[in-house]
């Protein structure tokens, strides 16, 4: 059975895939000291040091290329391109590998930017899963595309690990990996130790950290497809004379929520004199003040296209769960009220401040000015281990906070 058939049938046995990854992590554990040598150019679970005389002890060949091994659960990997580049002159690129979501993504791109500024002599192809799966969005393929940095983008049909998300198997990108190419998962650490998702990219890839978390890179062609021009006219003259657009997200695949109290909320929204824009369904249709975008005629970067341009024009705000539109949100610049219906005290990984935090939860890693603390009787809670914010608060938060 090879790498690849075991990775599904591990998918389809998770108790069995939990069995063999202990005992995996269990023999690593006992024969710790048994020094294992990896490539000069990544390391496991331990940073690069800088300024040492670099020395390659093992022979450059086509395994040299790739990680040699799956992680185990909670390790990491960190990569030093210059000590590839000085002890391997041949390297000519970096097969950037992505299987993740489009929110994930986007907080790669200040790190790509980084990336390819340091090292122009490189090409950076993306490798792209080709499923929706829940570690997976074929549509990260889409915005790569749009990533100048990004010279090639190329999918893959790849199998999602049940317990270790970083081991997500690609094996079937290599056959469109050039020889002298390293082969890069695009990994991040996600922890509570961790300051933010962007920080830990910056590490992973052996990059200067920024003092501040750079925002997401927005990447819009310069001729606007059809759709969003269309939009553009038809909001354009609905809007005109309101206090301002509120965009709806309300939804998110991560962790399977959709908002129950749509409706609710865009009504009385345009009660209180706004327009509401929405991506998510259940909106009061009936209402000339409303529109729900058709995300059929408009891909997501449409969608951050047509709100940018709006933005030239109106006051724009968002209101969202967590998801996408936290990381879409900073990079457009756009205030974001955003909804944190679970408690997740690695939260702070994904934040921005332009993000107003509705919580239920109080996170000491994020300034207490940022977050809105919601008293027991604004939302209901149910054996998801989750909360269902009530609109009327929501919209008095939203006015409290954005209409200063």
């Amino acid at each position: 059975m090879n790498n690849y058939k075991f990775s599904q049938y591990l998918c389809m046995n998770r108790q069995l895939c939990v069995f063999y990854e202990t005992l995996r992590w269990l023999w690593h554990k006992i024969f710790f000291f048994v020094r294992e040598h990896t490539p000069v150019w990544y390391q496991f679970d331990k940073k690069h040091v800088r300024g040492q005389a670099v020395v390659e002890t093992l022979p450059i060949h086509k395994e040299w290329y790739h990680i040699k091994r799956p992680l185990y659960r909670h390790e990491h990997v960190y990569y030093d391109f210059d000590k590839a580049l000085a002890v391997n002159p041949s390297v000519q690129g970096l097969a950037l590998i992505f299987f993740m979501g489009i929110g994930d993504y986007l907080y790669t791109t200040p790190m790509i930017e980084a990336l390819k500024k340091k090292y122009p002599q490189l090409s950076l192809h993306a490798h792209v899963g080709a499923q929706f799966d829940r570690n997976n969005s074929p549509l990260v393929g889409k915005l790569l595309e749009n990533n100048p940095h990004i010279d090639k983008v190329f999918y893959f049909e790849g199998v999602r690990h049940p317990l270790i998300w970083k081991n997500y198997n690609y094996q079937n990108a290599l056959k469109n990996i050039p020889e002298n190419f390293l082969v890069v998962p695009v990994y991040y650490d996600y922890s509570v130790k961790v300051s933010h998702r962007v920080h830990s990219l910056f590490e992973t890839f052996g990059l200067e950290v920024p003092a501040e978390v750079p925002v997401p890179k927005m990447y819009f062609p310069k001729q606007p497809a059809a759709a969003v021009g269309e939009y553009l006219i038809d909001i354009s003259q609905k809007a005109e004379g309101k206090k301002g657009i509120v965009f709806l997200q309300l939804d998110s695949r991560s962790s399977n929520y959709t908002y129950p109290h749509v409706r609710a909320l865009a009504q009385g929204l345009i009660d209180e004199g706004y327009f509401v824009l929405s991506v998510t369904r259940g909106g009061p249709y009936e209402n000339s003040n409303y529109i729900e975008l058709d995300i059929k005629r408009l891909s997501i970067n449409d969608t951050w296209q047509l709100l940018y341009m709006l933005k030239q024009k109106f006051s724009v705000s968002i209101i969202s769960v967590i998801s996408v539109f936290w990381a879409a949100s900073a990079g457009l610049g756009l205030r974001n009220l955003g909804m944190h219906h679970w408690i997740d005290p690695k939260m702070h990984n994904v934040w921005y401040p332009n993000i107003e935090v509705v919580t239920h939860h109080v996170y000491p890693k994020l300034p207490l000015e940022k977050q809105i603390l919601a008293p027991a009787e604004s939302y209901t809670a149910h054996n998801r281990k989750m909360v269902d914010f009530q609109a009327q608060w929501i919209i008095k938060w939203f006015k409290e906070k954005f209409e200063k």
